[in-house]
């Protein structure tokens, strides 16, 4: 047996982040996202262990979920080209791309061919993996986010912290100084009502 030389990442998971011990000290010396974290998590584990206390055979639903979950992913391609016929008996137009710069080439070709320079996304973390956003921005397209906690991380010129809860770092003073400080330099003003007479 030789020693293997350790792998080597072509690229960061993110595009621009530092390090992981790095980016671990700045996050361990911020004391307000540890604050924000500890509320968030302890708030959110409480309310599910109320939810799981209700069912009298968790423990069985969660394992047999698992399974269903690992089974779909062992057959993941049949499934995608099931999707795919589906979808396209329904009118749709299913693309398909062999990484992340192919995606994101399709996306912007889509964007560009309806002579659009703005579009609106819903949360993805495949969109997110694959810097979508980005390669969207360096093409000239900008593209806001309808998730709400997406939205507050895109304003705040930040990064999700969870896949569920992106912007569970963040506290309601701190979404409503992200928004007080961004919302008024994009869109355009709400219509005011006339006042009933």
């Amino acid at each position: 047996m030789t020693d293997s030389p350790p792998l080597q990442r072509t690229s960061p998971i993110y595009v621009g982040m530092p390090s992981f011990p790095v980016a671990a000290r700045v996050a361990l010396d911020n004391t307000q996202q540890r604050r924000n974290l500890a509320h968030a998590t302890s708030t959110i584990r409480a309310k599910r262990a109320a939810v799981v206390a209700e069912v009298a055979d968790w423990e069985d639903v969660r394992l047999a979920g698992a399974s269903a979950k690992d089974d779909a992913l062992g057959d993941l391609a049949v499934y995608l080209e099931e999707l795919e016929t589906r979808l396209t008996e329904q009118g749709a137009k299913v693309h398909w791309a062999r990484d992340a710069a192919e995606a994101n080439r399709i996306v912007v070709d889509l964007v560009r061919a309806r002579g659009a320079d703005e579009v609106v996304k819903v949360k993805s973390m495949a969109t997110q993996e694959i810097e979508l956003n980005e390669a969207l921005e360096a093409a000239g397209i900008h593209a806001w986010e309808t998730d709400l906690a997406e939205l507050i991380v895109q304003l705040g010129h930040d990064r999700p912290s969870h896949i569920l809860v992106p912007a569970i770092h963040r506290n309601r003073s701190e979404v409503r100084e992200i928004f007080r400080r961004e919302m008024g330099a994009v869109g355009r003003p709400a219509r005011t009502r006339r006042p009933h007479r």
